[in-house]
């Protein structure tokens, strides 16, 4: 979280002066909130499942910061509006790289797939079957 608070988006802002308080929950499955700031009290919640992605915490990690940074905006869509999308867009090319079209809404997943894509290792090819069971003829020296 230190290396997400020194990204230049937050410089001069509340983040840049000192660290939120940061609570990771625990769930049995995804529960359909899967983060919340609260910035009059600078602390954020994330929550961890079976089967979340590196991709879904980063996301969410971001996205509260950015909450916590812009706090409820003096415009349409207080929370979620063009100032927070703005800023979240910032920060995740910032970030992690990601640089996408700003999504129209802010439910989750849209930066979380890029961020898999883009800071996830590839998987390896598998060996195909006769290579697994020994096939392959190797020369001998």
């Amino acid at each position: 979280m230190e290396r997400l608070r020194a990204l230049p988006v937050f410089a001069g802002g509340p983040l840049a002066r000192s660290a939120p308080q940061l609570k990771i929950r625990r769930a049995q499955r995804r529960p359909n909130r899967l983060g919340f700031a609260v910035p009059s009290e600078s602390r954020l919640s994330v929550t961890a499942y079976p089967g979340i992605r590196r991709g879904d915490v980063l996301e969410t990690l971001l996205h509260e910061l950015v909450h916590l940074h812009v706090g409820r905006a003096a415009e349409a869509h207080a929370w979620h509006g063009p100032t927070f999308k703005r800023t979240l867009a910032r920060a995740m090319r910032e970030a992690y790289g990601v640089a996408i079209p700003t999504p129209r809404s802010t439910l989750h997943g849209t930066y979380a797939e890029a961020i898999e894509r883009e800071v996830s290792p590839p998987t390896p090819p598998r060996p195909s079957a006769g290579a697994r069971a020994g096939g392959g003829q190797r020369e001998r020296g």
